[in-house]
């Protein structure tokens, strides 16, 4: 909502005649925080309380937004672009605190499923908050901040109620708490993680670039072939979050980055092929939704492999590090495509898609190798149909971790049995 209001206000009331000015300067505001806040907000997610952060941060928010109202009536476009910067800054911090509390709200093996409806839930609000804003702008933009303000306060006392610790507050000012955090990026899965996601936004960042102008020039849309381009973008990582859970509960989380990277090839390989609008967008389509299959994969397993006192820090730099390599990409051939053509360069990136999977699949991911059963079959029932009791001290994955005649461990996810519901503070009969 308060997005919209601002560009109703900075794009149109303040400067009918130079919007696109304008929006330049609203995507290099945009662009300070996305890529260089990160590391900032990881430490704030590790030396606070999050829930302190959480409440605090909705209720500057609320004041942020309120403060929008001056932006129209002072008719002053360098104060909206303070706003609207002091927002995305804020907005930044408060996305990682989010992140980085998921993991203290859902057990272990329900990550990939808290990180999907977390994301589901935010893009529909999104598209909620703009459809709000659009009706409320007609009547009087000063409505779309006063009602956004509202809402962030009631988020604000939302969090407040949270009775469950989301961890932070327990970074000390000396330098070998640093050197823990960096050694927590040496995991081979958060490596592994990153190089993926990185590999994976960079070459979409290109696509996108890359499209736009194809687009552009072999049907003259204009602006209009750009907006397509990233509203299918939009629609696919949308699909992409919604079908994340399924995939990865039948894909090992390995294959799923590999086969992200080979489909998308083949999908920009489509584009190249095929001299049509829809073809182009339904490329774009295909491989938003590959690569959104593969974030959440990736998230999760940052959320999961890395210790809670640094988990800030590094989810921070993995995020900084794809959104990063998002905007290289997309400058990189935007340049290249000047000198040598944009269809050259998007032939380079389903090329570098091939090559991404073929990295990712020799790659050491972290994820243990399956082992060659050589017991016998009455050996097998026997293991099976012993049993042991676990104690409620015992750590929960572990107590969670039974045997229900079907193989999940190799698939990178804990398995889910119906003992991971029994009460916490009975012991509960666990199968070897």
């Amino acid at each position: 909502m308060t997005s919209l209001g601002l560009a109703q206000v900075l794009l149109f009331d303040l400067n009918p005649e130079d919007t696109t000015s304008a929006f330049l300067r609203g995507l290099v505001v945009a662009s300070f925080p996305l890529l260089f806040v990160g590391p900032l907000a990881g430490f704030f997610a590790d030396r606070f309380l999050r829930q302190r952060l959480l409440t605090g941060g909705q209720m500057i928010r609320a004041i942020l937004t309120l403060g929008s109202i001056a932006v129209s009536m002072s008719q002053q476009q360098s104060i909206g672009f303070v706003t609207f910067g002091l927002l995305l800054l804020l907005t930044r911090v408060l996305y990682t605190v989010r992140a980085t509390s998921i993991p203290r709200l859902v057990e272990r093996r329900q990550l990939v499923a808290g990180d999907s409806i977390s994301l589901m839930l935010s893009m529909a609000a999104g598209f909620a908050g703009v459809a709000i804003a659009a009706g409320l702008a007609v009547m009087d933009v000063r409505l779309v901040f006063i009602v956004a303000a509202v809402m962030h306060i009631a988020s604000s006392d939302w969090y407040r109620r949270i009775r469950t610790e989301l961890g932070g507050g327990s970074v000390s000012r000396n330098v070998r708490d640093w050197q823990r955090a960096i050694a927590q990026l040496r995991n081979r899965k958060v490596r592994y993680s990153i190089v993926s996601s990185g590999g994976g936004k960079f070459l979409l960042g290109a696509c996108f670039a890359c499209v736009a102008l194809i687009l552009d020039a072999r049907f003259t849309l204009e602006a209009t072939g750009y907006a397509a381009v990233f509203g299918v973008a939009g629609a696919g990582t949308f699909l992409g979050t919604v079908t994340a859970e399924w995939v990865i509960e039948h894909v090992p989380r390995k294959s799923v980055c590999v086969l992200a990277a080979a489909v998308s090839s083949i999908s920009i390989g489509g584009i190249l092929l095929i001299d049509s609008f829809i073809a182009a967008l339904g490329g774009i389509i295909v491989a938003a939704l590959a690569f959104q299959n593969m974030r959440v994969c990736n998230d999760a397993a940052v959320q999961s492999n890395v210790d809670g006192d640094y988990l800030g820090r590094v989810f921070a730099t993995y995020d900084v590090v794809y959104n990063l390599a998002f905007v290289l990409g997309a400058l990189l051939a935007l340049s290249l495509g000047l000198d040598v053509g944009y269809l050259l360069v998007l032939g380079i990136c389903c090329a570098g898609y091939a090559a991404l999977a073929l990295a990712l699949l020799f790659a050491g991911s972290g994820e243990p190798r399956p082992t060659t059963n050589t017991r016998s079959p009455a050996e097998v029932h026997s293991l099976a149909s012993s049993t042991f009791r676990v104690s409620n001290t015992t750590f929960p994955v572990i107590a969670a971790a039974t045997w229900d005649g079907s193989i999940l461990a190799n698939s990178g996810h804990s398995v889910s049995t119906s003992n991971a519901s029994a009460p916490k503070h009975a012991p509960m009969e666990v199968s070897a």
